[in-house]
C-alpha cells in the first residue's frame, strides 16, 4: 500500500513541474528585455525536492542541519542506538495465538514509537543523563524489519561528562554481578552482547573483508581496561575488568571484552538493545552524522550496460531498486516522523544583487512579478534593510547567521519581526567555491556584521572592492600571494631590515608562494637597507642578504636555491656550510656570568659537574640522568657545564624536550629541530640526517649533547636518537661514545599518548628503555634551594610529587587551606582567582615582563581558550580581531564543511578568530626560526599589529627582548589530532597567553600561579608540576571545582602519581 502512496506523491511532483518554475529576478527581466512575455518559455524544471521526507535532498539538508547544531552549540557528547525488541509485552500481548511480530508490522510501528516518545521524555524533559540543549534522532529500518534509532545529544555546557569517574556512573561496559543485579544481568545477556565474532565465529555478519582477510568491523573483542580511559577518537576506552565473570552466548563464552556499552538505568526501563556511547573528540562527527543521515536502503542491483542516457532524473535515480520493509511502510502510512532535530534551523538564502530565484506559475504574465516590489524581498535584502531602518536590529549588529535568532520570517508579508524565544538558529546555505562571486558573497556574511547593502559588504575601510572577491581578500579571508605582499608592505612600516629578512625568510618557507621571484625583485632594496651602509656594491649586499635568509632557511629544512629568487646558484659549498654550523656552535662562548657560576655550584651540584666533565675530557661517553626535583637548580647546573665546555672552544649541543625549556639554555634548540625527528613519528621512523651532512658533521665533533626534559620524551625517540648517532659515528657504543646529559624529574609529567593507558604511559617512559636505561649513570641533586625561602612549602611538594602526601579518598589529597581560594559559585569564585593573579592588567601596558611571569594553570585546552578569551576582553585596549581561512585538502566538499572548520579548536592549531591586543601575552605553535629562539612554546609580547603581520618581543630565555615579525601561515593538524578532516588553516601561529595547560608549563618558573581545577588533573605529575612552578606557597592560589569528584568537599583533588615510574628510576646507578 505504501509504495503506491509513494508513488502517488512522485507523480504529483513530476506533474508540478510543468507548470511551477523557477528563474532569476535578473533573468526574467532579461527574457522581458527580449521580448519573452511567456512564463512557460523562462526557468528551469524543479526536480525531487527537499520537501520529500527521505530524498536525497532532504536527507542532505537534514545532515546539514545536523552539522549547523555542532557549530552552533559544539560537538555531540551522547550517541545513544535503540532498536525494537519483537518481544515486548506490549507486542507479545495483541498478538493472535502462534502470530509473530513480524506479521503485524503495525503493531511494531506504533509501539516503537510509543518507547521513542517515553525515550525523549526521559532524556530531553527529565534529564535523565543530563541537561540536553540540542539532539537530533533519525529511524532507520534493518532489512530483517526492525526499527532502531539513533539519537545525538549536545549537553549543557556545565553538564557534560569530563572525566573517567563521570562517565562510570553514565555507562558500563561491564557483565554485572549475577547475584546482586540478576535482573541486569539477564538483560546484558539477553540484549548487550557482540556476536560473537572473530576467529570463534568468522561467519557473524559484522565480519567484513579487506584484501580477502576477514577483519572486525566493529573491532571486538575490545582490549580490557580496568579504568575508563579519555581518548580523541570517537569513543572512550571504557572500563572493562579483567575479571571472572563469563556468559555463554549462541554456544560461545564471552567476557566483558564483547560486552556493549549501556546505560543500566535505560536498559532496565526499556528491555531492549540500547547502547550509550560518549562521544569523545571531534573526529567522530563527521562520521556519526554521516552515518545517520547516511539515507534508506537500496537492493544491489548489477545491470549490464546498454543505452547511454545521461539525462538526469532525480525521481527516477529515488525509485530506483527502492527498499521498503514493512515496519517501514507502517510508520509511513501512520504519518510518525523519521527524524527530528531541536533546536530548529533557519535556512538563510544567498544571492547576488537581482538574482534571487522566485517561483512562478507558467500560465501567469510575469511581468507583474518584476514590477512587484513584495514579490523581489528575500530574507537576504530584509537583512539588509532591517540593519539600515530597525533600531533594535543596529543595536545587536548581527551577523547574518544570528539574524534568526532574534528576528523571525512572516513569509507572507516577506519581513523579519521580533522573535520572543530565542530557540533556533540560522544557516547559510552551502555555496560551492565554482560559483565565485556567489561564494565570496556568503563568506563576507559569514564575517561582516550587520551589513546594510551589497555594497557595504565590499566596502573596506573607506574603499569600496570592485569585486566580492576582492573585498575579502582585503579583510585577510582568502589566501594568496597579494596577501603575502600586504603583510611585507606593512612591515616595513617599522623599518627593522634584520627581522624584516627573518620575515621574508618565513614565509618562503612556510607559504606557498606563488611567485616568489616577483616578491624579491620588488622588496630587495628594503631587505638590503641596513646591509648598503656597509657596502658600496649593491650586489655584495644583495648576496649577503640571501646568504642571511639562506641561514635562517637551513634551520627549518629548506634552501634559498628552491625558490629561484635570482637566476644563479646561492649560498656555500658542503664542506663551507659545515665549516660554517661548527663554527657557529663554536662561537657560542659563555658568559662571564655563567663561568664565575661554577665556583658556586653546591655539594651534589658539583659532584655532578665533576663527573660529567672528567668524562668529557677522557673521551670514553657515557650517559648521564641528572635527577632533581623542580628547585634544585637542574638549569643552573646545565648552563655550568655548556660554559666549561665552549670555554675551550669545544662543542656542547644544548637541547630539550619543550620549547620553553630549550629557550633557557644558551644556544639551545628543542629536540625535533635539532635531531630532525618528524612530527608524526611511529615506531618505524627516521631522522633526516645524512651521514655526510653538516648536522652529522657537527655531533661528530661535540664533546658533550644536553638533554633537557627528556623525562617528557618518547623511549622510542631517544632510543632513535640513539641509533642515528651509532651509525654517524660509525660506533657501536651506546649514542655512538659521545657524553650524553639527560636531565628531568620522574616526578613530572611522562611523555603524552593520545588516548593511552596508565600502562601506555609507562612503557613510553625513558626508564622502560631496554637499550637505554640500563647504561644511565644517575646524579642525584638533593639540595632544595628553594627550602631556604620556604621549607614548609618545599616539603610539602615532595611528598605531592612522591605521592606520600596523605590521601583522604582514593588518590584523593586535601589542599592547605591558605592555598585555596573559597567556592562560593563557580562564576564568583574564578573572578576572585583571575583578579588576584592579574590584580590589575594595566601592568601589561606600563610594564609586560613582570606580568609575564604569572599565569593561570588548568588541565585541559578548553579551559584554557575560556579563561584566555575572559582576560584579553577585560585587558585594556583596542582589540584586533583575525579572522583565518580554513581550507579543506579534498576541495570537492570544502564548500559543506567551510562552517564547521571553523569550529575546530586544537591545541595545536590557533583559533579561527583570534583576538589580540597591544602588549598581551603570547604562545607560538610553530617552529618559525628556533636558531632565533622561535620555537613551539616561545612565549612573545604582542608589541604592534597590522592587518597582516604581528610585530612581537619574546619574552623570556636567552632571546628576551628581541624583535621578531610573526605573519600568517598555513598550519595542518598533526595525526595526533585525530581531525574528521585534512584541512588548512591560514592564520597567525600564535594564542593568546593569560592560562596554559599545566604541561605546557613544565619547565618554567613563575612568580605567581593560580591553579584552576575545573576538573582534576587527568594523568601522573600534573599536580606537582602546578604546585612547583613558583618558589613560595604565598604565590600559589588554587580553586577546586569538585563537581566530577564523589564529595563536596573544594578542598580535595586527585593527585596521580605513578609509584612504579619513580621505583623504576631509582633502579639506575647512582654515581655521588
Amino acid at each position: 500500500m505504501y509504495i503506491k502512496i509513494e508513488t502517488q506523491r512522485l507523480d504529483y511532483f513530476r506533474i508540478q513541474q510543468r507548470d511551477i518554475r523557477t528563474e532569476s529576478m535578473q533573468g526574467l527581466m532579461d527574457s522581458i528585455a527580449m521580448g519573452e512575455t511567456n512564463a512557460s518559455n523562462v526557468g528551469q524544471r524543479v526536480i525531487l525536492p527537499p520537501s520529500f521526507i527521505g530524498g536525497p535532498r532532504d536527507m542532505r539538508r537534514r545532515y546539514m542541519d545536523a552539522m549547523a547544531l555542532v557549530q552552533h552549540y559544539g560537538k555531540p557528547d551522547i550517541f545513544l542506538t535503540m532498536t525494537c525488541n519483537p518481544n515486548w509485552p506490549e507486542i507479545k500481548n495483541l498478538l493472535q495465538h502462534n502470530d509473530e511480530a513480524q506479521n503485524r508490522p503495525d503493531l511494531i510501528a506504533r509501539v516503537f514509537r510509543a518507547k521513542i516518545e517515553e525515550l525523549k521524555v526521559d532524556l530531553i524533559k527529565k534529564k535523565l543523563l543530563s541537561a540536553v540543549i540540542a539532539y537530533t534522532y533519525v529511524i532507520e529500518f534493518q532489512k530483517r524489519g526492525l526499527p532502531h534509532a539513533h539519537f545525538l545529544l549536545i549537553l549543557g555546557r556545565n553538564h557534560k561528562y569530563r572525566t573517567s569517574v563521570e562517565i562510570d556512573t553514565l555507562i558500563n561496559a561491564e557483565i554485572p554481578d549475577p547475584v546482586e543485579t540478576p535482573a541486569l544481568h539477564s538483560l546484558v545477556a539477553k540484549h548487550m552482547m557482540h556476536g560473537p565474532c572473530g576467529s570463534i565465529n568468522p561467519d557473524n555478519p559484522c565480519m567484513t573483508k579487506k584484501m580477502g582477510v576477514s577483519v572486525f568491523k566493529n573491532k571486538y573483542p575490545r582490549d580490557y581496561s580496568e579504568t575508563t580511559i579519555l581518548g580523541d577518537n570517537s569513543y572512550p576506552i571504557y572500563k572493562r575488568r579483567r575479571n571472572s565473570r563469563c556468559l555463554t552466548v549462541r554456544g560461545k563464552r564471552l567476557d566483558n571484552r564483547w560486552v556493549v556499552p549501556y546505560n543500566p538505568y535505560l536498559l532496565s526501563k526499556y528491555d531492549c538493545h540500547i547502547n550509550v556511547e560518549i562521544c569523545a573528540g571531534i573526529k567522530c562527527v563527521k562520521y556519526i552524522y554521516k552515518y545517520i543521515y547516511k539515507g534508506h536502503d537500496r537492493v544491489a542491483i548489477n545491470l549490464c550496460p546498454g543505452e547511454e542516457n545521461d539525462a538526469i532524473n532525480e525521481i527516477e535515480d529515488f525509485q530506483k531498486a527502492r527498499w521498503v520493509s514493512p515496519p517501514e511502510a507502517a510508520r509511513r502510512i501512520y504519518a510518525f516522523s523519521l527524524s527530528e532535530i531541536k533546536q530548529s534551523v533557519v535556512h538563510l538564502p544567498i544571492h547576488l544583487e537581482n538574482y534571487q530565484y522566485m517561483r512562478f506559475d507558467n500560465k501567469k504574465k510575469f511581468s507583474d512579478l518584476v514590477e512587484s516590489e513584495l514579490s523581489q524581498r528575500t530574507m537576504l535584502t530584509q537583512f539588509f534593510s532591517m540593519n539600515t531602518t530597525d533600531e533594535t536590529a543596529k543595536r545587536l549588529n548581527l551577523l547574518y547567521v544570528h539574524f534568526p535568532e532574534y528576528f523571525f520570517w512572516v513569509e507572507k508579508d516577506k519581513k523579519w519581526a521580533p522573535r520572543k524565544k530565542r530557540e533556533v538558529i540560522g544557516r547559510l546555505v552551502s555555496v560551492n567555491p565554482a560559483e565565485g562571486d556567489r561564494y565570496y558573497l556568503r563568506l563576507l556574511l559569514m564575517n561582516v556584521k550587520a551589513p546594510k547593502s551589497y555594497e557595504h559588504l565590499k566596502t573596506v575601510g573607506s574603499d569600496v572592492a570592485a569585486t566580492f572577491r576582492e573585498a575579502a581578500q582585503k579583510l585577510g579571508l582568502l589566501q594568496s600571494d597579494q596577501v603575502i605582499q600586504q603583510c611585507l608592505e606593512e612591515a616595513m612600516c617599522w623599518q627593522m631590515s634584520f627581522s624584516f629578512r627573518k620575515l621574508f625568510a618565513t614565509l618562503l618557507a612556510f607559504c606557498d608562494i606563488a611567485q616568489p621571484r616577483e616578491l624579491w625583485l620588488q622588496y630587495k632594496e628594503h631587505l638590503c637597507e641596513d646591509l648598503l651602509r656597509f657596502s658600496t656594491n649593491s650586489l655584495d649586499a644583495e648576496y649577503t642578504c640571501l646568504l642571511q635568509m639562506n641561514d635562517a632557511l637551513v634551520t627549518i629544512g629548506r634552501n634559498i636555491n628552491d625558490f629561484s629568487l635570482v637566476p644563479f646558484h646561492i649560498g656555500i659549498t658542503k664542506e663551507q656550510r659545515i665549516q660554517k654550523e661548527i663554527e657557529a656552535e663554536r662561537s657560542l662562548l659563555p658568559n662571564e656570568v655563567d663561568l664565575l657560576a661554577i665556583q658556586s655550584l653546591n655539594t651534589p651540584q658539583q659532584a655532578a659537574f665533576d663527573t660529567i666533565i672528567s668524562r668529557v675530557h677522557s673521551g670514553n661517553g657515557g650517559v648521564f640522568f641528572v635527577d632533581g626535583p623542580g628547585g634544585t637548580r637542574k638549569t643552573f647546573l646545565y648552563r655550568c657545564l655548556l660554559a666549561k665546555v665552549r670555554s675551550k672552544r669545544e662543542i656542547a649541543l644544548a637541547t630539550a624536550t619543550s620549547g620553553v625549556a630549550a629557550s633557557l639554555l644558551p644556544g639551545g634548540r628543542i629536540a625535533h629541530s635539532r635531531f630532525k625527528i618528524p612530527i608524526n613519528t611511529d615506531d618505524r621512523f627516521v631522522f633526516n640526517i645524512g651521514k655526510q651532512s653538516a648536522e652529522a658533521t657537527l655531533i661528530r665533533d661535540c664533546k658533550l649533547i644536553l638533554w633537557d626534559e627528556a623525562t617528557m620524551a618518547n623511549r622510542k625517540t631517544i632510543e632513535n636518537v640513539d641509533t642515528t648517532l651509532r651509525d654517524i659515528t660509525n660506533c657501536d657504543n651506546i649514542f655512538g661514545n659521545k657524553v650524553v646529559v639527560f636531565g628531568g624529574d620522574f616526578r613530572q609529567t611522562l611523555p603524552v599518548i593520545r588516548a593511552g593507558s596508565r600502562r601506555d604511559l609507562i612503557a613510553a617512559s625513558l626508564v622502560r628503555s631496554e637499550t637505554i636505561w640500563p647504561s644511565v649513570e644517575r646524579l642525584v641533586l638533593t639540595q632544595y634551594m628553594r627550602a631556604k625561602e620556604d621549607p614548609s612549602f618545599s616539603e610539602y611538594l615532595m611528598r605531592v610529587g612522591n605521592g606520600t602526601e596523605k590521601t583522604i579518598v582514593g588518590d584523593c589529597i586535601e589542599i592547605p587551606e591558605s592555598f585555596l581560594i573559597p567556592y562560593t559559585t563557580e562564576t564568583e569564585s574564578l573572578n576572585r582567582l583571575l583578579n588576584i593573579v592579574f590584580p590589575n592588567l594595566n601592568e601589561f601596558i606600563n610594564d609586560p615582563y613582570p606580568m609575564m611571569k604569572r599565569a593561570i594553570l588548568t588541565t585541559k585546552n578548553e579551559f584554557v581558550d575560556d579563561l584566555n578569551n575572559t582576560l584579553i576582553s577585560t585587558m585594556p585596549g583596542e582589540e584586533k580581531c583575525y579572522i583565518s581561512y580554513d581550507e579543506l585538502l579534498d576541495r570537492s566538499s570544502h564548500h559543506e564543511y567551510a562552517d564547521f572548520l571553523h569550529t575546530i579548536t586544537l591545541s595545536r592549531l590557533p583559533p579561527h578568530k583570534l583576538v589580540l591586543k597591544k602588549k598581551c601575552p603570547l604562545i607560538l605553535l610553530r617552529n618559525l626560526n628556533p636558531a632565533e629562539g622561535l620555537c613551539n612554546g616561545t612565549r612573545l609580547i604582542c608589541d604592534d599589529f597590522r592587518d597582516h603581520v604581528i610585530s612581537c618581543f619574546i619574552a623570556s630565555g636567552e632571546h628576551k627582548g628581541k624583535h621578531v615579525f610573526i605573519p600568517k601561515i598555513p598550519l595542518e593538524p598533526s595525526k595526533d589530532d585525530n581531525c574528521p578532516f585534512p584541512f588548512k588553516r591560514h592564520q597567525f601561529p600564535i594564542k593568546v597567553c593569560f592560562a596554559m595547560t599545566i604541561n605546557k608549563a613544565q619547565g618554567q618558573t613563575l612568580d605567581f600561579v593560580g591553579l584552576y581545577l575545573k576538573e582534576p588533573v587527568f594523568s601522573h605529575g600534573q599536580l606537582y608540576v602546578a604546585m612547583s612552578r613558583v618558589k613560595k606557597a604565598d604565590c600559589l592560589k588554587v580553586l577546586i571545582c569538585n563537581s566530577s569528584l564523589d564529595t563536596h568537599h573544594t578542598n580535595i583533588t586527585q593527585n596521580i602519581v605513578y609509584q612504579e615510574i619513580l621505583n623504576e628510576a631509582c633502579k639506575a646507578p647512582t654515581t655521588k
